[in-house]
């Protein structure tokens, strides 16, 4: 598939997701999860794993979806938004999960469990760019919201001068 074809995809995809609105990411998940049909879980970890700050392990019940835990919050949610990238677009895993990483990231699930892993350390890749695509598609919907949310002010001659530039930068102006 070429690249402006797999940007329209994406885009359409995102711009059906139902986002919550004010955004919050657990809420994303359940809705995420009841539009795809599976179970999405957050898990933070250290992600010491060969430059990896994210992945994504599907088993028959879920989707576990990893993130770095020691980064800023809007860096893990865009972990987050990449691995549910990969998911929306079915991406097939890259790498073996061994019984030991298993049971580093998610102890009490049998490796016989996984189907499959997802955590790659390369955005040269189209599934890379798709994921990478959907997450900065994610987090530009989120960041109009709070555009929408005008402030309200004190002194009544401001509320004038914050709704005219509210209203500028909800329609995209500069």
């Amino acid at each position: 598939m070429n690249r402006e074809q797999a940007r329209r995809e994406c885009e359409a995809l995102v711009a059906a997701l139902e986002l919550p609105d004010p955004f919050d990411l657990a809420e994303l998940c359940v809705r995420f999860g009841q539009q795809f049909g599976r179970t999405i879980v957050l898990m933070s970890h250290a992600m010491a794993i060969g430059g990896l700050c994210g992945t994504w392990m599907r088993t028959a019940k879920a989707d576990y979806v990893f993130y770095e835990e020691d980064t800023s919050r809007l860096h893990q949610q865009h972990i987050v938004f990449h691995e549910l990238g990969h998911i929306a677009r079915r991406h097939v895993a890259g790498k073996e999960l061994s019984t030991d990483l298993a049971h580093l990231m998610a102890p009490g699930l049998r490796v016989s469990d996984v189907f499959r892993v997802l955590g790659r350390d390369s955005f040269g890749d189209d599934d890379e760019f798709e994921a990478e695509l959907i997450a900065s598609l994610i987090q530009r919907r989120i960041s109009l919201q709070a555009v929408r949310e005008a402030p309200t002010a004190i002194d009544p001659a401001a509320e004038e001068i914050i709704a005219r530039i509210s209203n500028s930068l909800s329609r995209g102006e500069r």
